[in-house]
């Protein structure tokens, strides 16, 4: 296996850059600036660690609705900097990830449809993929309710493990990609791997355990005895760790939009006796912002 193998949040800043503006275009699908939309973005973005200063010029790009896919095509080149493997991570996840944006407000456009299917068929992702990608939303809302069940947890291993080898799906790109969310004790790219990191307490041994057995061993029999061996409190103390980490990733992004409102803030004090576009973009902007913000203000934690 290759073991310099990058999760989306180590990959060039290029390649992070270009996955914001293809969830950029979600956002924009249908013309307008969704707060609840924009609220998963910043989510997804803040997941996969993208600096200030390319946040801010993506903001721009949405608020003057210049982002779209039959533009950026030209700009993906993905071989020249990720390897087969890293590719792979890129375009599952974001499947996934335009998959989460597109139902965060609970209605799946036409214009967010024919999006998503443009996007899939550029990067080669079957529909039978995409239909996992779409159980494993479904499976990422309802997690916490069963995760502890025995019963459950092991029908979520065997349809999801399964599935997703008999699809083609390599559980290490699973794993680094995040699009093993319906089965959350595999982890997100910042979940399993940042929490994998931390020291072998009695909390987090388990998950090294689990993580030990999907890079190393990969194999779905591997992993599924593995899982099935764990009792349930040590199922109790993954949900618990999960739980942790999609609760401190929400209010961390809530925390770099509050940054983003000030920046832009500042924008205005500066050009408030110009005027112009620089002015009413960055009006427009915050006004966006705020209403992204009062959104995950008034709402729980979720798993992305």
């Amino acid at each position: 296996m290759n073991r310099n193998i990058r999760s989306l949040e180590n990959m060039p800043l290029n390649i992070k850059f270009l996955y914001g503006k293809l969830l950029g275009a979600m956002v924009l699908a249908d013309g307008d600036h969704n707060q609840l939309r924009l609220a998963e973005f910043y989510r997804i973005i803040n997941n996969i660690r993208l600096p200030s200063k390319e946040r801010i010029q993506l903001l721009n790009s949405i608020a003057i609705k210049k982002v779209d896919f039959s533009v950026m095509r030209d700009e993906i080149d993905l071989d020249r900097y990720l390897n087969e493997q890293e590719r792979n991570i890129f375009r599952f996840s974001l499947m996934k990830d335009l998959i989460i944006i597109m139902k965060s407000d609970y209605i799946e456009t036409s214009n967010e449809k024919e999006l998503l299917k443009d996007i899939q068929n550029y990067f080669h992702v079957s529909d039978e993929q995409l239909s996992l990608f779409r159980g494993e939303y479904e499976l990422d809302r309802r997690f916490f309710d069963d995760a502890t069940n025995d019963q459950e947890f092991r029908n979520i291993v065997i349809n999801i493990v399964s599935t997703a080898a008999a699809l083609g799906i390599p559980l290490v790109v699973l794993n680094y990609s995040g699009t093993f969310k319906g089965l959350s004790t595999l982890g997100t790219i910042s979940g399993l791997r940042a929490m994998g990191r931390k020291k072998r307490t009695g909390k987090s041994s388990i998950l090294m355990g689990l993580a030990t057995s999907i890079l190393l061993g990969i194999t779905t029999y591997k992993t599924m005895k593995y899982i099935f061996s764990i009792k349930k409190d040590g199922k109790t103390k993954l949900v618990q760790l999960i739980r942790e980490h999609i609760e401190e990733l929400h209010e961390s992004t809530k925390d770099i939009i509050y940054k983003d409102i000030e920046y832009f803030t500042n924008r205005v004090a500066e050009t408030k006796d110009e005027g112009g576009k620089d002015l009413d973009n960055a009006l427009k902007i915050i006004s966006i912002l705020k209403r992204a913000v009062a959104t995950l203000e008034n709402t729980k934690a979720i798993i992305i």
